[in-house]
């Protein structure tokens, strides 16, 4: 029997997740990546699996299943991760309100969950502002992984167990039915095609990417010099807003009218908290979203005070040192779904769409929708 063959553009995590699943369907399985390692969204995020912001009726067990991914990928490939939970911080009594609602909904699906006083908050997390925070809300179930790392050191774990083949430093230039093209003017043969490009979709399908109901999301990070505690990954009230988990909380309309209020410039740019930190106790801060299919590339030095001003009302800001900044981009649904599953010619698909929830949903997306399209 003649073994099928498959290509997967990009070896970002859902490029490498769509390459695990079609080679456990007994596909040969080849990966391109223009550059000569990953460079893209996948190694410029808080490197957080995090299903405490799925929603229970839709993709928590999506979440969970890739959670287990990793964990399992980390411990065999000897990859850091760390199982620390997620911590987030309450400074007023309407989030602590929603904190206890979202318990009493959850807890049936989430037995993990605790609500906190901040005395235990403190515990956990010695660095936080003692003089704000009022409570917390745990939970267990996240993991953190330092992706700049890991996404660069799992492709040779897949080449090893799965037999895939990645090719970096090349650059697909044409996709059609059966086929693509490299740079280098050589041409691959395929039963399936798989392109998982992230926003860089537009330079193999510029006019289905500009029709797609998506948009791109850009966002500002921060690094940390290490500190001097370890601590769960850490989130705040203005999570409310952004997580599809917390969508049917009563209090959710009076929040964004406290938020519009009191922290107007966050608001504004889609600032959250998220703090992530790695083996060396360092912490990734962040971030802001600004959407659009043409962003300028100048990161703001205003979005990244407003972000440290929203740390420092839950955290202590004398504890760091900023080290590092960047950018990130990713495509972001514009529609409500999670993923951009489209088959733009005969057996080529676009395998996309998870905004900002890569690294908690790709294995996890790969295993449930490969098989139906493989």
């Amino acid at each position: 029997m003649i073994q099928k063959k498959a290509i997967v553009v990009g070896s970002g995590i859902l490029g490498m997740a769509a390459a695990k699943s079609l080679s456990e369907l007994n596909y040969q399985v080849t990966v391109f990546e223009r550059s000569l390692k990953a460079e893209g969204s996948s190694i410029r995020n808080f490197g957080m699996v995090w299903p405490i912001g799925q929603h229970s009726n839709k993709y928590l067990e999506r979440a969970l299943q890739s959670r287990d991914t990793w964990t399992n990928i980390c411990k065999n490939a000897g990859i850091w991760h760390h199982s620390s939970g997620s911590l987030q911080l309450f400074t007023n009594k309407i989030e602590l309100e929603m904190a206890n609602e979202f318990y009493d909904a959850e807890i049936h699906h989430r037995s993990n969950l605790k609500i906190l006083t901040a005395e235990k908050c403190l515990e956990m997390a010695p660095n936080l502002n003692q003089k704000n925070v009022i409570g917390g809300l745990f939970s267990s179930t996240e993991v953190i992984v330092e992706s700049r790392e890991a996404i660069r050191v799992i492709p040779t774990y897949l080449a090893a167990k799965y037999n895939i083949e990645f090719n970096f430093g090349k650059t697909i230039v044409e996709s059609t039915t059966g086929k693509v093209k490299t740079s280098d003017g050589e041409t691959y043969l395929a039963d399936i095609i798989i392109i998982c490009s992230g926003y860089e979709t537009n330079l193999l399908y510029p006019s289905i990417f500009e029709t797609a109901p998506i948009t791109i999301s850009q966002l500002n990070m921060l690094r940390s010099a290490p500190i001097a505690h370890q601590i769960p990954a850490i989130c705040a009230g203005l999570s409310y807003l952004h997580y599809d988990s917390y969508s049917t909380l009563s209090q959710k309309n009076e929040y964004q009218n406290f938020c519009l209020e009191k922290y107007p410039n966050q608001v504004k740019n889609g600032i959250h908290l998220l703090v992530s930190q790695n083996h060396e106790l360092a912490l990734t801060i962040g971030d802001s979203h600004e959407y659009g299919n043409q962003l300028d590339p100048f990161q703001s030095q205003d979005i990244d005070q407003f972000i440290l001003d929203y740390y420092a009302e839950i955290m202590n800001k004398n504890d760091i040192q900023i080290a590092q900044r960047w950018m990130g981009k990713y495509l972001k649904m514009t529609n409500g779904e999670s993923e951009w599953i489209q088959e733009v010619e005969n057996g080529v698909f676009i395998f996309n769409g998870p905004g900002g929830a890569g690294m908690t949903l790709g294995w996890g997306m790969a295993h449930e929708i490969i098989p139906k399209i493989a």
